[in-house]
């Protein structure tokens, strides 16, 4: 009865080390940690091994209009154009042609443009702010600027 208790769990043990460990060959880069053979990424990093930053899909040039508005609500001119968005000081956040835009929130699409100083050889020293999103290749953004006192609203949207 021993022996046959013994050649019983031998077999178990012997069963269960076959099993490999799923995660075995996977590597997940800037801490991301597999779970069953897959990687789970860290905030502001995707893709199967984690090594793609998320801000990375928003670099680009959007092509079309930056309306701007004067303290009344009127039309005080528009640009049509070129807005370059390219890689920013931190993981997450982009350069929107001088501007910061903040993403967020990991895997969100949306952004803050915190209080920039801008200096403006024309206008001299302003402060920008708004918000914007990301939406498949469109870049839509919009917020405010203090010029000497008055306040002047400004928006955008263009495709990549």
């Amino acid at each position: 009865m021993k022996a046959l208790k013994l050649l019983f769990f031998s077999g178990i043990l012997a069963l269960s080390s076959c099993t490999t460990d799923p995660c075995v060959d996977v590597t997940c880069f800037n801490d991301g940690v597999c779970d069953d053979g897959t990687c789970m990424c860290t905030d502001w990093y995707e893709g199967m091994d984690c090594n793609t930053e998320e801000r990375t899909k928003y670099y680009g040039n959007y092509i079309g209009v930056l309306n701007f508005f004067d303290p009344d609500g009127m039309s005080a001119g528009s640009s049509q154009g070129a807005f370059p968005v390219s890689v920013g000081s931190v993981i997450n956040e982009l350069d929107g042609d001088g501007l910061p835009f903040v993403l967020n929130a990991s895997g969100m699409s949306d952004f803050a443009i915190p209080i920039t100083q801008v200096n403006d050889p024309d206008l001299g020293s302003t402060f920008w702010q708004g918000s914007g999103s990301f939406s498949g290749n469109i870049l839509s953004f919009n917020g405010a600027f203090d010029v000497q006192g008055d306040t002047y609203t400004f928006s955008f949207t263009g495709t990549k």
